[in-house]
């Protein structure tokens, strides 16, 4: 191993343990089996080491979903993608560390930012958001999704003393654990982005539920609508006869008229 890459492996392992505040140049020194002038000349400083690190962590997860965004969202390509991603964080779970490590730390890592954002996040976001337009996915978030999807991807090569506990007669990084957990990322993925099909069935359901529940509503509101049509009813009954007696003149009054009429 060449001195630069040896720095690079010392740094990397020791920011993922410690953060970058709490590891000194001198301490990447000694685990890189160096002295502090040498790491110095080929970084000038911390941060540039801090920054190289970075780049090699988030540099090959920003090449591999350029290639991923330029072609189309089917299951076979986004099998290939986490395929990608497994086989790298398998390969140096060291980064994967070194990145959880980076969103732990309370005031954020500017450089990670950087590196996360502008080529990997901005360009995520564009392209669901077109697919979205498109009708090819349903309606989401996409910064919650991305972010769940990074977390959930490097977190697994975080944790191995509790996989290696939760599956004592598995090897949870083996080819075979890699495939399987592929396999569950991929369905989650498109049952949480694929489009919501109704089936012909289904619409038929839909549709007598809710005659079902017209039904249900109108014979909840009908003793009350007859009701108030008796009510109606009664009440022009009872102006009716108001009417009717107003118009029709009394007993006692016919028959004075029917005497004047006689002496007449």
């Amino acid at each position: 191993m060449g001195r630069r890459r040896a720095i690079l492996a010392a740094a990397t392992a020791l920011f993922a343990e410690k953060g970058f505040a709490g590891v000194s140049v001198q301490e990447i020194a000694d685990s890189a089996g160096t002295h502090k002038t040498t790491v110095l000349y080929h970084f000038e400083t911390k941060d540039a080491l801090h920054e190289a690190v970075l780049d090699e962590a988030l540099g090959r997860v920003a090449e591999v979903q350029r290639e991923f965004l330029a072609g189309e969202f089917v299951r076979e390509r986004v099998a290939y993608l986490i395929d990608q991603m497994h086989a790298f964080y398998a390969e140096h779970p060291a980064l994967a560390r070194l990145l959880l490590r980076e969103m732990l730390e309370r005031d954020g890592s500017e450089a990670y930012i950087e590196r996360f954002v502008d080529p990997i996040y901005v360009p995520a976001v564009a392209s669901m958001r077109r697919a979205m337009d498109a009708g090819r996915i349903r309606p989401i978030d996409p910064a919650l999704f991305i972010y769940d999807t990074h977390v959930t991807l490097i977190s697994y090569f975080c944790n191995e003393p509790l996989l290696r506990r939760l599956t004592p007669d598995v090897d949870p990084y083996a080819v075979a654990s890699l495939i399987a957990r592929r396999d569950l990322l991929v369905d989650r993925i498109f049952r949480q982005l694929s489009p919501v099909e109704r089936s012909p069935a289904a619409s038929e359901r839909k549709r007598t539920t809710a005659t079902s529940k017209r039904g249900r509503r109108d014979a909840a509101l009908a003793p009350s609508a007859r009701s108030d049509h008796e009510d109606a009813a009664t009440r022009a009954t009872k102006r009716g006869r108001i009417t009717a007696a107003t118009r029709r003149p009394s007993l006692a009054h016919r028959a004075e008229e029917i005497h004047d009429d006689d002496d007449r």
